[in-house]
């Protein structure tokens, strides 16, 4: 199967690339770098140095057309989202939808959506919170990856592009074909 992973030379989007290369499947890899590092790919990946927002990731997803598309890419520092909710958005929701457009003309089968669990719950309520928990977030960082879920939600609804949501942000997926 053929896997595009986003965020892909950070320190978890690295290591499921790794599972993934293990299990057998074609994986490609976009990151941008600025939190990410080289020596984190995987050398039987094949590496893209691009933004998320960047034309040329989209053209990547349409002329790669792959199976899955693994988005682990984000602006990820709460503090930097709090001082620049701007420059939060921009990536984490605008790079969403940016890469959920490019999935749904490439015909991707499967989106694969790391969220923030502690940050798209706020203030919990129990620990550790069930996926069932209110999401209430205290920080642009986790409204922007909360409204990247609800886009990927409507993504799947109005285009019927299927996607996993994966708010721990470490689990390990098991990929089989969308039935249908």
């Amino acid at each position: 199967m053929k896997i595009l992973v986003t965020g892909g030379a950070g320190f978890i989007g690295s290591h499921v690339v790794d599972a993934f290369v293990a299990a057998g499947h074609d994986v490609l890899v976009v990151d941008d770098l600025s939190t990410g590092h080289r020596e984190n790919l995987n050398p039987r990946a094949r590496f893209h140095q691009l933004d998320i927002q960047d034309p040329r990731t989209a053209e990547l997803v349409r002329d790669e057309r792959p199976e899955v598309l693994d988005l682990h890419a984000a602006q990820m520092d709460v503090r930097r989202s709090v001082a620049d909710p701007l420059f939060d958005a921009r990536i984490n929701i605008l790079g969403t939808i940016h890469l959920l457009e490019a999935a749904r003309q490439a015909g991707v089968r499967r989106v694969l959506f790391v969220s923030s669990g502690g940050a798209v719950y706020g203030e919990q309520e129990t620990f550790p919170a069930p996926e069932t928990h209110p999401t209430n977030p205290v920080s642009p960082y986790g409204v922007s990856k909360r409204a990247g879920e609800l886009y990927a939600f409507y993504y799947q609804a109005e285009h019927r592009l299927p996607f996993v949501p994966e708010r721990a942000g470490a689990g390990v997926f098991v990929l089989r074909p969308p039935a249908g």
